[in-house]
Parts: structure tokens; C-alpha cells; sequence
């Protein structure tokens, strides 16, 4: 595993105990449900009736601290999460007792960038779902170890859903302060290396400093990392979160932020 990728779980296993307090805010719940509207008027998933009547299993691979956990679930899936960070799991687990506190979660510590961690999960999920730009957080050498760790855990036929960014016009560059508490603020400094196409951003606060990096693939090498992990490229939207009435819109030049769904072949 490149050093880079092994940097940014560094950085988010030490991040954890903030990570709620400065992303908190993303109401995760509508964030499924329009994850969800695509998926089913492309007729990708069944409906809420018959999920009900049998749940597909579902894994969130990197939840983190399990913020969208709950919603699939509540959606009529069989859910699992998967993190490298042990912080992170431990807040799932909180967070999942908080609002499902009749039902056991499963929640599992792995690294998606060595696939055999999780080798007994092969064939074992109708759906990967991966929030918050996963593919940009790892090192493109990283990449073909992380598509084969997803690709093994679908079942032919299934979906890998996952949102990613590129970068198109706005750079990433610039300061910005993030409120951890009523006292408490953390100086995010973001910088942009044109060179590698990364993205590096510096976090500081009162007891905490630490950097992750974003990388920016070109789709065209993300889809053919796909298919030799036989996985193909079923629909590809940009996605507007914000806008909540028609969240998606087809891919154009201008698109930065995108959704796109892999199928298992």
C-alpha cells in the first residue's frame, strides 16, 4: 500500500473523535433517500414493499462513524459497515445503539486496500454503498486493491454506488475554519498540487494537527480499473445534494461532483 493512502487512515483514525462535530451537519438521511430515488426509477433495486419483504444485504464500506448506518437500514436493507479506523467503528457502534437500539449492528474493522482482509465476504453483498468520495482518498495506486475488494464482496449482478469528485474549474485552495464546539475552531488550509492533481489539506486546532490528501483520477482510468475487477459502469450523474427536488442531472463538462453505480459482471 502507498505510503499516501497509509497517511490519510493515519489521519482519519486520529481525526475520529472530531470527525462529527465538523461534518455533523450533512443531513445523511435525505442523502439516501436520493441515493435511493436514482436507484430505483433505473430500476437497480427493488421497491420499499418488496425490500421489506426481503432486505438486501447492503455494505457501507468505510463507514466511518456509521452516519448513513441507520438510513439504509430504515430503507429496507440488510446493513454492514466496514472501516480501518477502530475510533471510527466505536462511533458507529454508539451511533447505531442511539437509533436502533433493539437491533445488533455488524460492524467490522478492514482495510479496503488489502482485499484479502476481508476475503470471506466474497459473494457476499447485493449492494457496496461508499459515502464521501472514497475513490479520491486513496492513492491511484491503491485504486486496482480497493475495485477488487468491492468487486469481491458483490454478487454477480449486484451494485457498487459511490460518489467521487474531479476537478474542472474550482481548486480546492483556500482557508476555512470549522467550529468543533462553542470554544473550539479548527483552521482547515487547503492546497492544490497541479502536478499530481491533489489536493493536500492541513488541519489545526488547540490539540490536533493533521493532513489527508484528495487525488483526482480521470474517469476514463477509474472505469477501466473497473472492468479488469469485473466491474462496469452502469450510470454515471453529477449529483447536487442541495438541490433536493432534482439532486441529479446528467454528467457535463462542467461536473465536479459525481455519482456513479458499478455493476458486478
Amino acid at each position: 500500500m502507498n505510503a499516501a493512502t497509509r497517511g490519510n487512515l493515519d489521519f482519519y483514525e486520529s481525526f475520529a473523535p472530531l470527525y462529527p462535530a465538523v461534518y455533523g451537519l450533512f443531513d445523511t438521511g435525505e442523502m439516501v433517500m436520493q441515493w435511493l430515488r436514482i436507484l430505483e426509477d433505473e430500476g437497480f433495486v427493488a421497491s420499499k414493499a418488496k425490500r421489506n419483504e426481503q432486505s438486501p444485504h447492503l455494505l457501507d464500506a468505510a463507514c466511518g462513524p456509521g452516519n448513513f448506518l441507520a438510513a439504509w437500514a430504515e430503507a429496507g436493507f440488510d446493513v454492514t459497515g466496514v472501516d480501518f479506523s477502530s475510533t471510527m467503528l466505536r462511533l458507529a457502534a454508539d451511533e447505531w445503539k442511539r437509533v436502533r437500539p433493539n437491533q445488533p449492528s455488524r460492524l467490522f474493522q478492514a482495510n479496503l486496500c488489502e482485499p484479502d482482509s476481508i476475503a470471506e465476504w466474497r459473494g457476499s453483498f447485493d449492494f457496496v454503498v461508499s459515502h464521501s468520495h472514497l475513490p479520491n482518498l486513496i492513492h491511484p495506486e491503491d485504486l486496482p486493491a480497493l475495485f477488487q475488494s468491492v468487486s469481491n464482496c458483490l454478487r454477480i449482478g449486484g451494485s457498487w454506488v459511490v460518489d467521487h469528485s474531479r476537478i474542472v474549474a474550482t481548486l480546492p485552495v483556500g482557508q476555512e475554519q470549522h467550529s468543533v464546539s462553542s470554544t473550539i475552531k479548527l483552521l482547515r488550509i487547503s492546497d492544490f498540487d497541479e502536478v499530481q492533481r491533489r489536493c493536500i489539506q492541513s488541519w489545526a486546532g488547540p490539540d490536533f494537527r493533521g493532513r489527508e490528501v484528495y487525488w483526482f483520477p480521470e474517469l476514463t482510468d477509474l472505469d477501466t480499473i473497473a472492468l479488469q475487477h469485473q466491474l462496469k459502469l452502469r450510470r454515471r450523474v453529477e449529483w447536487l445534494p442541495n438541490r433536493q427536488a432534482e439532486p441529479f442531472r446528467e454528467v457535463q463538462a462542467s461536473t465536479e461532483r459525481l455519482l456513479s453505480i458499478y455493476g458486478k459482471v
